[in-house]
């Protein structure tokens, strides 16, 4: 993440698509972080950001070291 402007209200951020992702999958999970989190969900949104696709099944195996 890279902050490329701020001032005393805003902060201008670039970052890339992946972490973009998981920053949105994480605000989602929290709703109760406030309404700056609210408000960055938005703004993610907005410029097309989605939250990264589940997996279809999760593998729970364990093997034991050889």
């Amino acid at each position: 993440m890279w902050i490329l402007k701020h001032d005393k209200k805003s902060v201008t951020i670039s970052l890339n698509l992946h972490k973009a992702q998981d920053l949105l999958d994480g605000l989602l999970a929290h709703p109760d972080m406030g309404n700056e989190a609210k408000e960055l969900i938005e703004k993610l949104k907005e410029a097309g950001i989605e939250p990264p696709a589940r997996p279809d099944h999760i593998r729970y195996e364990h093997a034991p070291p050889l």
